[in-house]
């Protein structure tokens, strides 16, 4: 009778654990239904944070039609000799894959693309040139916007000494910035001999 007990008991248990285990499997991540509406809402984030803001090449809505084009810079102009001693420089320049944008001739030297986003605000995505001078270590910025169809720059251009230290992506991205709907640049200090950065506020051109 004991025998007869017991044997029901750990049939009893041995089909509960079962049962336990197969529902476990059952509510596992992987079999659960994807909820496509936040699938979706991933993506199109995904796309946005792929796009290349900084570099030789850089993506942006520069027009203001609601698609991204990029812009692109490219060696237009093989320089011959030293530009200092009467030689010739080499020359840039920024073409845009939507050709109805027109290039912008930037002359010499290499230089990197900085989406800025919309600065000004009329619905066009900005963006930044920074630029290394032919001899030196003293760069420069220049921001752009796309008005009445022709390139306007829309901040003075300002200078930035590396003191031939390379400045990585996050530290030119933060060079021009809109704060509280005020432009403002982030620029060394000339009285300080560190080139300690200040916060100066801009009034777009």
């Amino acid at each position: 009778m004991n025998k007869i007990i017991y044997s029901t008991i750990v049939s009893f248990f041995v089909f509960s654990c079962n049962t336990k285990i197969n529902n476990e499997i059952t509510a596992s991540p992987t079999t659960k239904r994807i909820d496509t509406s936040k699938s979706q809402i991933k993506s199109i984030q995904k796309e946005k944070t792929n796009r290349i803001l900084i570099g030789t090449k850089i993506d942006g809505d520069f027009d203001g039609d609601g698609k991204d084009e990029f812009a692109i810079i490219n060696q237009t102009k093989q320089g011959e000799g030293n530009p200092v001693e009467n030689g010739t420089p080499d020359e840039y320049t920024i073409f845009f894959s939507n050709k109805t944008l027109k290039p912008i001739i930037i002359g010499c030297c290499a230089a990197q693309l900085i989406n800025e986003g919309d600065l000004n605000q009329d619905g066009k995505e900005d963006f930044s040139v920074y630029q290394a001078p032919m001899n030196g270590t003293v760069y420069e910025m220049k921001t752009y916007s796309l008005q009445n169809s022709n390139w306007k720059q829309i901040i003075e251009t300002f200078l930035i000494p590396t003191a031939h230290k390379e400045l990585n992506n996050e530290e030119l991205q933060k060079r021009v910035f809109l704060e509280n709907n005020t432009m403002y640049i982030l620029k060394e200090d000339p009285n300080d001999e560190n080139y300690k950065l200040i916060k100066k506020k801009i009034k777009l051109n």
